[in-house]
């Protein structure tokens, strides 16, 4: 495949899509570049690696990141110590995350609208408890405690 400069030859493509009287654009050049990203599998080994570097990459970056910020800030520790907090903070960070990703992908459109629909229910059913506790009336009977009626029998 010819290497080209495939940012300017996109960005000419994609300005005569959608301004066809812009500049023409070399029919000659191939398309494969333009369309390798789109039709290449997501799930690839390579992708996969990619990916994997990429995150592994940036973890190395935050710890050191987290080093470096503990180094500055001693306060009459030893720079064990300092590097020793710093580790336990960087695993804090990460766990937190961790957990952030998983709440994220646990909480789908559906999950979240059965949640709701549940918290609904739970609180039109509580209404109704109310009201029918409300709506109650009991009939008079010897085992029955009225403050009005109760107070008067005992004085009498």
């Amino acid at each position: 495949m010819v290497a080209l400069q495939s940012s300017a030859t996109e960005k000419a493509y994609l300005r005569t899509l959608f301004n066809p009287t812009a500049v023409p654009f070399d029919t000659s050049a191939p398309m494969e570049v333009h369309v390798t990203k789109e039709l290449s599998n997501p799930h690839s080994r390579a992708k996969k690696q990619a990916r994997w570097q990429a995150a592994m990459n940036r973890k190395s970056t935050l710890f050191k990141k987290f080093i470096a910020q503990e180094l500055r800030n001693l306060n009459g520790r030893s720079i064990r110590d300092a590097r020793a907090e710093a580790a336990f903070k960087y695993r804090q960070t990460l766990e937190n995350e961790r957990r952030a990703e998983k709440k994220r992908r646990w909480l789908t459109k559906e999950r979240v609208a059965k949640m709701e629909r549940n918290s609904k229910r739970k609180v039109r059913k509580a209404e109704k408890q109310k009201e029918k506790l409300n709506q109650l009336v009991l009939r008079d009977a010897p085992n029955q405690f009225i403050p009005g009626k109760s107070a008067r029998r005992q004085e009498a």
